[in-house]
């Protein structure tokens, strides 16, 4: 919550009256919100992800039903949450009038998808447990990691820190992906008649590309013919140049918002100090 944010929440508690249910809401959003509720919530999707990860061992065979004990009880206070994020979401959006638009707005949002996504593997499997299929399931299940970007704070920093320069990480992406495309397709047609067993297809050749551009360098395909071999280098020499821009945008902005976080702090304080200096006195 920013700082206008906060003020302006402030101000509404103090209103003489608001309505019950806008207080209900209010309040159930604060405990959502609370520090020992979030902690509580963090450690069960901690210890469902770590739950499936264990559960893949040979060794945890014994202790397996135990882990999807866990799951089950993690998915059962997901729905809780899950559930009353949704009564809650008035309270949430309070720019919203409409409590049900509110209500649909935190659905469909990026938040409530990764908390509905997280409840629906293991019902499933409840419905449908004696499925052959039914363990795919479960690896919608890892989204839950995604749930952490709520509870972090360094996560939310990250997200809003890309969301400053996507249209510069497209652009950068974008040229990218048309080198790759272009490097590909041209190096299949001059090397399938060289090597036509490692130059099957265009497919061959754009994996050829993203291994090469990426510096990755497998060693699976590589190019023996003169002009292969020069495409190859010049690839790699503007691969390491054009993996550097995407590197070069992101680290600008965090370096911006780190500064204007310290800014805002200092401009806070000093509005703090000019508060308290405006109070008046009396003898």
């Amino acid at each position: 919550m920013t700082y206008k944010e906060k003020k302006l929440q402030r101000f509404i508690d103090n209103l003489p009256y608001i309505g019950r249910h806008a207080r209900l809401y209010r309040s159930i959003h604060r405990q959502l919100m609370n520090k020992w509720t979030q902690r509580f919530v963090l450690f069960f999707i901690v210890g469902s992800i770590l739950s499936i990860v264990l559960s893949s061992f040979e060794e945890s065979a014994p202790y397996r039903s135990w882990l999807f004990a866990f799951n089950y009880l993690a998915s059962f206070i997901f729905t809780i949450e899950y559930t009353l994020r949704i009564i809650a979401a008035p309270g949430q959006y309070p720019n919203i009038q409409n409590s049900w638009k509110a209500r649909f707005r935190y659905i469909f949002s990026f938040y409530g998808l990764i908390d509905l996504i997280a409840i629906i593997p293991f019902v499933v499997i409840y419905v449908y447990n004696e499925s052959p299929h039914v363990h795919l399931v479960v690896l919608a299940y890892i989204l839950t990691i995604f749930k952490l970007i709520r509870y972090s704070r360094s996560y939310r920093l990250l997200g809003s820190m890309i969301g400053t320069v996507k249209d510069e990480l497209v652009t950068a992406y974008t040229a990218c992906g048309i080198l790759v495309g272009f490097a590909g397709i041209l190096m299949y047609y001059i090397e399938r008649n060289a090597q036509p067993h490692a130059f099957k297809n265009v497919g061959d050749g754009l994996w050829w590309a993203v291994e090469t551009f990426t510096t990755v360098g497998y060693g699976d395909i590589f190019p023996i013919t003169p002009l292969g071999r020069l495409l190859g280098s010049l690839i790699m020499l503007i691969g390491i140049s054009m993996i550097a821009v995407p590197t070069a945008i992101i680290s600008s902005a965090f370096m911006k918002m780190i500064i204007e976080k310290k800014h805002k702090g200092k401009s806070h304080a000093d509005t703090d100090d000019t508060d308290d200096n405006d109070v008046p006195t009396f003898s």
